[in-house]
């Protein structure tokens, strides 16, 4: 049914050397058209100097992108963005490597493919995101536990702990590797020894220590990043279910997967016996996908979950799903689910071209890019007025503007402060600027807000600037107030 040669490791090479040149070109002309996603330019922004932690995730995300600027020699839409589906190159061939280490070359050719077209993977490849590093090191430790209980050589269980080290430096989820692989170890008769293995818990504290940077600069911020995770994330306040919400993320999940393998993956799940009767590799791969999966519908039932928070699980399914269709020689379902997810990252990387082709009018709720549309308008428009008040800083309060409106404004004005009277810290700026220590100083306010009243309180003067209307479509326009805001007197007067 599969010829060697179509599903040779230089085969896979070639499609993921052309499909990452392919996704490289999508990058240069979306430049053109489109703007940073506000978490984009909010990591850039963090990427400007280096630490071992920020506000809301662990570094890696912003080092990412530092790498990636001085690779490419500039701070450009092109090169914020171009590690990701570099990286995405090398999450694919552990993806190739883990699945040859647990069935063989044709398994192995067909769970590389899958997870590079994986609809998830088509958008992530094109964003810079902390599920980028999270990814690699999440299949990366995967690769090499595997290998590590299979040989108990000493390399094998250290690049299992770098490699969990960096996925924690990544995403504070990938603890949930170390469930996973116990729990496995626990009901594996063949590698339960493994628990007794000093080797296991050298490479965790391994892990342990290169994550220890961060854990340091959490106590030194007031455990911020773990606030965030817990509060503003989970955001769990008690116990109310929310049925819907839950449907909404598993109906998310079959277009992060693709909705014949999440269909697939839904078939396999409660088939334990089966699966663990079929192949003995098919019962750790259920558990690296159980785990993670209970937990997120679980959050999903009692607050909500965004749909890439499954993403991890998404390693072990991809091989778990197409090991099955590989070795039950279901050719047509395996050709049908990547062809169909191949068809749904075309279609979303030419959807404007698309669109003019067939002649269709884009609206608020028909384009899925509005989100990252109308930035840089708005930031040359700000940018005019701030080179008329030179001594004024920039004052936004929002988060997500704040970001855009940093990275868009020229020369980009790292100074600029978050209008915050309450005092809460819910993001980097709210963290790293205090307003009450610029009394006496002016500023640009930038804002979607008609009335201020209760912000020119704590001003000498305010004066209207400009109302700047930027229209995106037929049904939507982004408008915004900017004010000259004279002498801050504090928050309090």
């Amino acid at each position: 049914m599969f010829k060697s040669h179509t599903t040779s490791f230089k085969t896979l090479l070639a499609l993921l050397f052309i499909l990452t040149v392919y996704r490289i070109f999508m990058l240069t002309q979306a430049a053109s058209q489109i703007d940073l996603y506000a978490d984009e330019a909010y990591y850039w922004g963090w990427a400007q100097h280096f630490d071992f932690g920020y506000y809301s995730k662990p570094p890696m995300v912003a080092w990412l992108i530092m790498i990636g600027t001085k690779i490419c020699g500039g701070d450009s839409f092109v090169c914020i963005k171009i590690m990701s589906p570099i990286v995405y190159f090398f999450t694919t061939l552990n993806i190739y490597f883990l699945a040859k280490e647990l069935f063989d070359e044709k398994v192995a050719f067909y769970s590389a493919l899958a997870f590079v077209t994986l609809p998830a993977v088509w958008l992530s490849s094109l964003i810079i995101s902390t599920d980028v590093p999270f990814l690699f090191f999440w299949s990366l430790a995967m690769l090499f536990f595997v290998r590590a209980i299979k040989s108990d050589d000493w390399r094998d269980w250290i690049v299992t702990g770098i490699a969990g080290g960096g996925g924690l430096l990544s995403k504070y989820t990938m603890i949930i590797f170390v469930v996973s692989a116990f729990a496995y170890l626990l009901v594996s008769p063949t590698y339960r020894r493994h628990l007794k293995n000093p080797k296991l818990y050298i490479a965790m504290m391994l892990a342990a220590a290169i994550y220890l940077p961060n854990l340091y600069w959490n106590y030194t911020h007031e455990f911020v990043s773990f606030k965030h995770v817990s509060q503003d994330n989970a955001h769990i306040t008690g116990i109310h279910f929310h049925i819907g919400r839950m449907a909404e993320f598993l109906g998310s999940q079959f277009a992060v997967f693709g909705p014949i393998l999440f269909g697939w993956l839904l078939v396999l799940l409660p088939r334990y016996r089966t699966l663990k009767n079929e192949h003995e590799n098919f019962l750790l791969l259920w558990w690296f996908v159980v785990p993670m999966f209970a937990l997120i519908l679980l959050i999903s039932l009692l607050s909500r979950a965004f749909a890439n928070w499954s993403a991890p699980m998404y390693v072990a399914a991809t091989l778990l799903v197409i090991g099955w269709l590989v070795l039950k020689r279901k050719k047509g379902w395996l050709a049908a689910a990547i062809g169909v997810n191949i068809a749904i990252g075309i279609l979303f990387y030419h959807y404007h071209a698309i669109a003019d082709i067939a002649g269709i009018e884009l609206t608020r709720k028909t384009d899925p890019y509005k989100r990252v549309k109308g930035w840089h308008q708005l930031g040359q428009e700000v940018s005019k007025i701030l080179k008329r008040y030179p001594n004024a800083r920039l004052m936004s309060d929002d988060r997500k503007e704040m970001a855009e409106l940093i990275y868009y404004i020229d020369p980009h004005p790292f100074n600029a402060v978050k209008w915050n009277p309450h005092r809460t810290l819910h993001d980097q700026y709210e963290m790293d600027t205090n307003l009450e220590s610029a009394k006496g100083e002016d500023f640009i306010y930038v804002t979607s807000r008609r009335n201020i009243d209760d912000i020119a309180r704590a001003f000498k003067s305010v004066k209207p600037i400009k109302k700047i209307v930027i229209k995106l479509y037929k049904d939507y326009k982004m408008v915004y107030y900017v004010y000259y805001l004279k002498h801050f007197k504090g928050y309090d007067k």
